[in-house]
């Protein structure tokens, strides 16, 4: 019995011991029953790291292929061109193509920009150098995007051409807008549109090939008559503070003829001397630089203001400032140009004046009275701060005054003799008694 489990026990043993035998075997780097050297594992291991690396590569140049896979290259070009290069080219190619497609503007485009198109926008207003020009170009575009979006609710999304310029034309004509006005929106979006080209969304401007209706303008601005300025510059009260100012803004009006704007912009360090003369330094239309000689009774009238208003000329400050300002109590900045036209209209109606007036108005009186005096028409240009001296006839409010009709002076012929023979006195004749040979008895 003692015999029969000491053999058992020691069985067990050898069992024991062939088992772990065969796990350090395993552990060890043998392989069916045999154990390998020390040169043979290190080529296994480097066996095995190069195909790790091959199978990474592989993995890499599957994800590098997937984009040419869309493209439409043929698969021999493709095998030709290497596998790093050939996904990038052509995908830049086709983003850049795609921007300056002909087709690429349209009413749902403009409609809803994208950021691009909306920083084009933004940048053809800002490029407008007068604040005065980027708020009319921006109020003519708000209207024609209003035409655009109507339009796309009947006929949906349409590509940005002269056909659909000329529909925009016809509306405008629709509305009874002065043929002026539609002009203008036309110019507005000439410009718009040519800028966008530059940018590359457009090929070929669209407005470019739509005619203008060039009408003749004919400006309703009224001026005034000589009579009616003296009456105009009598009615403000000039102990007040209140009428000194008016008096003088008045004054700068009829006598250096300024847009209420330039009016409103003018400073105290505008004012200086040239060649013994105070004048005016300022900037026009067309950010336009010129001078404007200072007459003595509208410099009086400045420095009564100031002097009423307890102001002086040493500190740079808005030369025409509120008295007072009911609604935000802020005075230190210039006259509204709203300011400037309550001026004008009041003081017309207090002096009797009958037709209906404005600041322009004051302008045009300054270069009808000019020209009344005989002063150059290369300086009233100048003193106008005009591009062209065409605009003089259209400001002289004075040419069909009837005082100076051309009716007047005219003569023809025969009625021009008999007057003349009617108002000479008639010749006297001596009677002779003997005839020259020939001669007629009168």
């Amino acid at each position: 019995m003692k015999i029969g489990r000491l053999l058992l026990s020691s069985l067990r043993k050898k069992t024991r011991s062939a088992a772990s035998r065969r796990t350090d075997r395993k552990s060890s780097g043998t392989s069916f029953g045999f154990k390998l050297s020390k040169a043979d594992r290190k080529l296994k291991k480097k066996s095995l790291e190069a195909s790790k690396k091959k199978s990474a590569a592989k993995q890499g140049t599957k994800k590098a292929i997937e984009p040419v896979a869309a493209k439409p290259v043929s698969q021999q070009a493709a095998e030709s061109l290497p596998l790093v290069v050939a996904p990038v080219a052509p995908v830049t190619v086709s983003t850049q193509v795609a921007q300056v497609a002909p087709s690429a503007l349209s009413t749902q485009l403009l409609i809803h920009p994208d950021e691009k198109l909306k920083s084009s926008v933004e940048a053809f207003l800002l490029d407008q150098r007068s604040p005065h020009t980027r708020r009319a170009y921006g109020k003519d575009l708000r209207r024609f995007l209003q035409f655009l979006a109507a339009r796309k609710r009947e006929k949906g999304s349409e590509p940005i051409d002269r056909a659909l310029i000329v529909a925009y034309k016809d509306s405008l004509l629709s509305q009874a807008l002065e043929h002026t006005t539609v002009d203008r929106h036309l110019a507005t979006l000439r410009s718009f549109f040519r800028f966008l080209g530059d940018d590359g969304f457009l090929v070929k401007n669209p407005a470019e090939g739509v005619r203008f209706l060039n009408p003749k303008r004919v400006s309703r601005t009224q001026g005034f008559s000589d009579a009616d300025v003296v009456q105009v510059l009598k009615q403000p009260d000039l102990h007040s503070r209140t009428g000194s100012l008016h008096y003088s803004v008045l004054m700068v009006l009829f006598y250096c003829g300024l847009r209420r704007s330039e009016v409103c912009e003018l400073r105290t360090t505008n004012i200086g001397f040239e060649r013994g003369n105070r004048v005016l330094r300022l900037r026009g239309k067309g950010n336009a630089e010129r001078l404007i000689v200072i007459p003595e009774p509208v410099w009086r009238g400045i420095e009564h203001y100031f002097y009423i208003a307890g102001r002086v000329f040493a500190v740079d400050d808005f030369l025409f400032r509120p008295i007072r300002n009911n609604r935000t109590g802020v005075k230190e900045k210039p006259l509204d140009p709203s300011m400037i036209f309550y001026i004008v209209a009041k003081y017309a109606k207090s002096a009797g004046v009958a037709q209906r007036v404005s600041p322009h108005s004051c302008r045009a009186t300054a270069i009808s009275n000019a020209r009344d005096h005989h002063v150059p028409d290369r300086a009233i240009q100048e003193f106008a701060g005009w591009a062209s001296p065409d605009m003089i006839t259209r400001y002289d409010k004075r040419k069909a005054s009837i005082e100076n009709s051309a009716s007047k002076a005219i003569r023809y012929g025969t009625e021009a003799d008999r007057l003349a023979r009617d108002t000479q006195p008639k010749p006297t004749y001596e009677k002779r008694s003997e005839k020259a040979e020939g001669e007629i008895e009168v």
